[in-house]
């Protein structure tokens, strides 16, 4: 049985975010909603005739799991038709007309080659990362996978709750694969050099400028929402109940 999903209202600022923004990241806490706030506001651009489909590229966990169980658990996402692309059915699922289209990272290679050979406009012109920190390094074969694929889509998002678990330099990758340098330019070199300086034995490890951190937030504030879960989710008043016991 589905329940109906009524979105807060910090989710209805993300909504209109994300329809206001042809390019943006959500950086949400886990527990605050990305994955129906990204259904939702691909709902309303469909509506609209805005968008064709959806290319959602998370983790294998959330790809079986997370996204199908959103799109079944709520009556305002049943009309949402998904194929994972991934096991032995994936080339038939791909050829299968559907709003959301989900791949795991690992998988990008094959839909690669697939694509060299598609006829026609793609399937999808949205791009969705989900866990977006898994695209931070730029050395990567998935991420040099993915780059010359982002100007076939009207609009990319990238979704995480720890957008710089590493440090702030873990920010360019994922930057680059929502807005293809707008924010933080093109290349990763020129960024660490405007605002990093080399250090530690043999210079190998970059350490931020002094002042170059809000610079850098300063630059990507535009494009990216951030909300905590202290922030906006209401929860009952906390009751501590110490249970003491005698451990043989």
């Amino acid at each position: 049985m589905t329940a109906e999903w009524v979105p807060h209202k910090y989710q209805e600022k993300a909504i209109k975010f994300m329809i206001e923004k042809s390019c943006a990241g959500l950086f949400l806490q886990p527990g605050l909603g990305k994955t129906s706030i990204t259904m939702a506001a691909y709902k309303l651009l469909k509506k609209r005739g805005m968008v064709r489909g959806a290319l959602i590229v998370a983790p294998l966990r959330p790809c079986y799991l997370v996204w199908p169980k959103e799109i079944a658990k709520w009556a305002q996402f049943k009309g949402l038709k998904y194929q994972i692309l991934h096991g032995d059915n994936k080339d038939t699922a791909l050829d299968t007309e559907a709003d959301l289209y989900i791949i795991n990272p690992e998988g990008l290679p094959w839909l690669e080659k697939r694509l060299k050979a598609w006829r026609g406009d793609w399937p999808f012109d949205v791009l969705v990362v989900d866990e977006s920190t898994k695209f931070k390094h730029t050395n990567t074969q998935r991420f040099k996978i993915l780059k010359p694929m982002l100007r076939h889509f009207r609009r990319r998002y990238i979704l995480t709750g720890t957008p710089a678990p590493n440090g702030i330099m873990d920010l360019f990758g994922q930057m680059y694969i929502m807005d293809m340098g707008a924010s933080l330019g093109p290349y990763i070199t020129q960024f660490r050099q405007s605002y990093f300086y080399q250090s530690g034995f043999g210079g190998y490890t970059w350490a931020i400028r002094p002042g170059s951190d809000q610079l850098i937030y300063d630059r990507i504030a535009p494009r990216v929402l951030q909300m905590s879960t202290e922030d906006y989710l209401e929860m009952p008043e906390l009751i501590i109940n110490d249970v003491y016991v005698d451990l043989p």
